[in-house]
């Protein structure tokens, strides 16, 4: 705990340079699409003719 880094309210606030958010975001995006287009194909290949 003696090596905890202070930082002002302004610091905090500020984007991270490697962009962690954005790839985050990104990511279950597209995870969440593809899980949307593997039900729709689901449902799809299921309803009768």
């Amino acid at each position: 705990m003696a090596d905890r880094k202070v930082v002002s309210p302004t610091e905090s606030r500020q984007a991270t340079p490697q962009r962690t958010n954005y790839r985050v975001l990104t990511r279950s995006l597209l995870i969440a699409l593809v899980a949307a287009v593997i039900v729709y194909a689901y449902f799809y290949l299921q309803s009768p003719a």
